[in-house]
């Protein structure tokens, strides 16, 4: 899970919101641990962890409550399910920012509309997780499909159906 192992703050920088924005995690065994940096920004919006009914109660449950985060448990598995809880609570479209798991659950369901993918040339070595493995995604089926070179990067990025 990426909060684990990268610990990131998920705000934005830069960039002008009328409303906060609106964080998810992702978590259905509840292993972030209370003292992630991403409760340090409150300020800058809500913090909803996503999480399985089976996990949603005991000691880290509610150090999640006291350091602020909003917990949503889902009874169904998948990501759609908790897609349809996070409706609940007033979201309407998810950024997904997360790592191959999360991605390839998202695909799988369905539920992409947009992609942008930076590839960089690192190799993650024998230990990292391939995207979307299994899945059939290929950037040439991307509609309105642009490639910029950022520096020694690239960014893939294009509509996975038709727009509108």
């Amino acid at each position: 899970m990426t909060v684990l192992v990268d610990d990131p703050l998920l705000t934005l920088r830069d960039v002008y919101r009328e409303r906060p924005l609106t964080r998810v995690i992702f978590d259905r065994r509840l292993r972030i641990s209370p003292d992630a940096r991403i409760f340090s920004t409150l300020s800058a919006g809500p913090i909803i962890v996503v999480t399985s009914c089976t996990a949603a109660h005991g000691a880290p449950y509610e150090a999640l409550l006291r350091r602020g985060a909003t917990l949503a448990s889902v009874t169904e598995n998948g990501i759609d399910g908790a897609l349809r809880e996070l409706a609940q609570h007033g979201i309407q479209s998810v950024v997904l920012e997360g790592g191959a798991t999360l991605h390839k659950a998202a695909w799988d369901a369905g539920l992409v509309d947009y992609v942008q993918l930076y590839v960089a040339p690192v190799s993650l070595g024998a230990r990292g997780i391939p995207l979307l493995d299994g899945s059939r995604f290929s950037s040439t089926l991307l509609f309105d499909r642009k490639v910029d070179q950022l520096g020694p990067d690239v960014l893939i990025e294009g509509y996975v159906h038709r727009p509108h």
